[in-house]
């Protein structure tokens, strides 16, 4: 016969003699509920033919059943438990995406970088770096030229530290000193004039500048050298005096007259009487 868990519609097949004719109380191995069995007539159907095995079939033959099927639930749980880390192993963590996410950007990044597109771009890049580079170590190293060609560009060079002296000469070795000479104040100013070309460069007229504290010229006269022209490693001294000089004079600046398009000057604090 066949009976059925009320609970859980879970069958089994037993004999009418493990039942018996009084009914007995079962527990279902699947939901482990018990009810109480009563006894019905076995269906012609589900019966088979009497033989020794099903006489042979009582009450420790249905417990034996029950307890197997008990068995077989119950292992079922501990292989979903055991299944249940493997399936969370197999779930990338936020790390793992990441590092999937990196290589794949790498990847294509790789694909994109060997395309015509990306490589006329980079090639583009690369020459607007050397043209720029260029320009820079041109505009520094010939910047004497540039002046030369275009005088207002020397206040640029200036402002960025870069003085030109488009001239080829400077001046070295500035004094300048306050004395009496028969009661009057005398100013003495001195200095010496250095060639800087490989080419004799004619010297020009040099312009003597006295400044008052906040650098205004207060006084200037323009004294000719005694030399024509002088080439690198040359020098020639150049000397000079003012009587009464204006006491507001604090200190001495020296250049090349106008024309020259030099851009060397000096300055100096103007001596004091002894």
């Amino acid at each position: 016969m066949i009976i059925i868990c009320p609970h859980c519609q879970t069958k089994y097949q037993v004999t009418f003699e493990a039942i018996g004719s009084a009914g007995r109380k079962v527990q279902c191995a699947h939901c482990h509920q018990a009810w109480d069995q009563r006894p019905g007539a076995p269906a012609q159907d589900a019966l088979p033919e009497p033989d020794s095995l099903t006489a042979a079939m009582s009450e420790d033959a249905l417990d034996e059943a029950m307890a197997s099927e008990e068995r077989s639930a119950a292992a079922k749980p501990v292989l979903t438990a055991r299944a249940q880390p493997e399936r969370a192993a197999s779930v990338p963590n936020a790390a793992e995406i990441r590092k999937r996410q990196a290589d794949f950007t790498k990847r294509r990044s790789a694909m994109i970088s060997r395309l015509p597109l990306a490589r006329l771009r980079r090639a583009a890049r690369i020459g607007g770096v050397l043209i720029l580079a260029g320009l820079i170590a041109g505009a520094y190293f010939g910047r004497v030229m540039i002046v030369e060609r275009y005088p207002d560009l020397a206040g640029v060079y200036a402002g960025i530290g870069l003085g030109v002296n488009v001239v080829g000469l400077d001046f070295s070795n500035l004094e300048s000193l306050k004395a009496l000479s028969g009661g009057n104040d005398v100013l003495m100013v001195s200095a010496q004039i250095v060639g800087l070309t490989s080419k004799p460069v004619r010297v020009p007229p040099v312009v003597v500048s006295l400044l008052d504290e906040e650098g205004r010229a207060v006084y200037e006269w323009s004294v000719a050298t005694r030399v024509r022209d002088l080439m690198a490693g040359e020098r020639a001294t150049f000397d000079t005096r003012l009587s009464l000089p204006p006491s507001e004079a604090v200190r001495v600046k020296l250049s090349f007259a106008k024309g020259s398009g030099s851009q060397a000057d000096h300055e100096k604090g103007a001596g004091r009487p002894d």
